[in-house]
């Protein structure tokens, strides 16, 4: 069951995080706040300063700070877990969200490393209320693939995703199934262990 976990985080995860916005329509303040985070994700990978190896700790912690800024990796872990979240202590609720934050940020920053002017093209946006979807195509010479991206309104007129949709594949979703099988026959501390390990070996 580890290495299902592994294998599967690494594929959701790959072709989502490449992305150069490109688009001249009228957007809510959904889309405008998701491409002004991704303009200064492009700004910081593009900035000859910290392209360098010994500069990758520099260029990780300025990528951190934004992506942190605009995506909830708390309620994406909060999602994922569903029903198994219930009945958990504050200390293991912390643990596992602390686990999951770290996994999906060194998946998310190594992989949106390795930008190659990939660009994004909007194709539709909804909004209801204080939910949003912003609907995106990843294009490039040799791909076009769909990523969609799932928002919720928060304090003072923000938005942060909450979940990303990887060509008709929900992100909470994907890891969603994945945990529910590790716990329905497992403790809880086996999938912190794994999750552990799965850290451990990207770092």
């Amino acid at each position: 069951m580890h290495h299902v976990i592994v294998r599967s985080l690494a594929v959701t995860m790959t072709i989502g995080m490449f992305f150069f916005v490109t688009s001249h329509a009228v957007a809510s303040p959904a889309r405008d706040q998701l491409k002004a985070t991704i303009d200064s994700i492009i700004q910081i990978l593009e900035d000859d300063t910290l392209k360098s190896d010994d500069n990758a700790a520099l260029r990780r912690k300025a990528l951190r700070k934004v992506i942190y800024a605009r995506f909830d990796f708390e309620k994406m872990a909060q999602l994922s877990l569903a029903r198994h979240w219930r009945g958990k202590t504050a200390a293991e609720r912390q643990t596992f969200v602390r686990l999951f934050s770290r996994l999906l940020e060194d998946t998310y920053v190594g992989k949106i490393e390795a930008y190659n002017d990939e660009k994004v093209r909007y194709v539709k946006e909804q909004v209801r209320n204080d939910k949003a979807q912003i609907n995106t195509v990843v294009v490039s010479d040799t791909i076009e693939i769909p990523i969609d991206y799932r928002m919720y309104a928060v304090a003072d007129g923000q938005w942060r995703v909450y979940d990303l949709v990887v060509e008709g594949v929900s992100l909470v979703a994907n890891y969603r199934s994945q945990f529910a099988r590790v716990l329905d026959s497992d403790p809880f501390e086996v999938l912190i262990k794994q999750l552990e390990e799965k850290i451990s070996s990207s770092s």
